[in-house]
């Protein structure tokens, strides 16, 4: 996403589908954080995810909408207790938690929710077994067709989506080799109606540093193209400074594995090994010691074209 906001002390998400009694016990209580905060294992609560215990963050608008608490009984950990998630409508009997992941947008209203042209974010299958999540992004036929729009699957913040180490301190990305895998398909519908010629899918990686917050964008779908890359092969970069030209975090978008349209891909994402070949765009400091792993985000984007996006089988990984 472009940016990455703290909502939580907002509203939050709606439901879609009943609790199976199958539900697999692999985080349940505060030993499965234990056994799970080793090396080369799962940094979230909830891979898959397999759970809907979600909401959905408006991120342009600061807002959620919604809540699906459902299965966060699976979830229950003394690591997850955060009074700021009041408005997600769960507490376990330790105390208030948060969502386990999210969808998040940008750009849409959410009258604009399962309209056209609009937007729609949908999850298939039985709690307890990997879920598909389908993100509907349709905006080719708006009356200002070059509008960024976003729809995207996110684990995000420490205690909700992201497990802590077993000493009790958050994951940096310093900590090991920090991989991202999942299934994707992707099927757009039409042609462009911007000379952007966005319709592109992402795996998004955001890290906290002493600059702010960085983010490594990966692209894997771009018919477009979008944009073209420079001799480095970068295709966007912040420069690591804000809108006014400041020093701020580093953003930099780079191509990565690519995904044939409408056909499943297993994809993976050596995040360590992209930071450290576009060092240069990173200040020269891709991986500090001091680099609290924020947020991992799978984003449809698109400016005047229709771009569905299926996920799942998501996971982070340490190594």
């Amino acid at each position: 996403m472009r940016s990455h906001r703290r909502t939580r002390h907002i509203g939050s998400l709606a439901a879609v589908a009943a609790l199976v009694a199958l539900l697999i016990p692999y985080a349940s209580s505060d030993e499965g954080e234990a056994a799970a905060t080793t090396p080369s294992s799962s940094i979230v609560y909830d891979p898959g995810p397999k759970l809907r215990c979600y909401s959905v963050s408006n991120e342009s608008g600061g807002t959620n909408y919604g809540n699906d608490s459902r299965d966060c009984d699976a979830v229950d950990n003394r690591n997850r207790v955060d009074g700021s998630c009041t408005w997600f409508g769960y507490a376990s009997r330790r105390g208030v938690e948060c969502p386990t992941w999210r969808f998040v947008t940008y750009g849409w209203e959410e009258n604009r929710l399962r309209q056209y042209p609009g937007y729609d974010h949908q999850v298939q299958g039985p709690s307890g077994s990997p879920l598909k999540l389908v993100l509907q992004n349709n905006s080719r036929n708006l009356r200002d067709q070059c509008e960024l729009k976003e729809v995207a699957f996110s684990y995000e913040y420490v205690g909700s989506s992201l497990k802590r180490r077993a000493d009790g301190k958050e994951y940096n990305f310093s900590d090991g080799r920090a991989e991202v895998s999942y299934d994707a398909l992707v099927e757009q519908s039409g042609d462009f109606r911007c000379a952007e010629r966005r319709a592109v899918l992402t795996t998004d990686f955001i890290y906290r540093t002493a600059r702010g917050l960085n983010l490594i964008s990966v692209v894997h779908h771009d018919p477009g193209p979008f944009s073209r890359p420079n001799r480095d092969g970068v295709l966007w970069t912040n420069n690591c400074k804000n809108g006014e030209g400041a020093p701020s975090g580093c953003r930099v978008t780079v191509y990565g594995q690519r995904i044939e349209p409408g056909r499943t891909t297993r994809i993976n994402v050596d995040f360590t090994e992209v930071a450290r070949r576009y060092a240069a765009y990173l200040r020269n400091d891709p991986i500090p010691e001091v680099s609290q792993i924020e947020a991992v985000q799978v984003v449809n984007s698109a400016r005047g074209a229709d771009l569905k996006a299926e996920v799942s089988e998501v996971n982070v990984t340490l190594k």
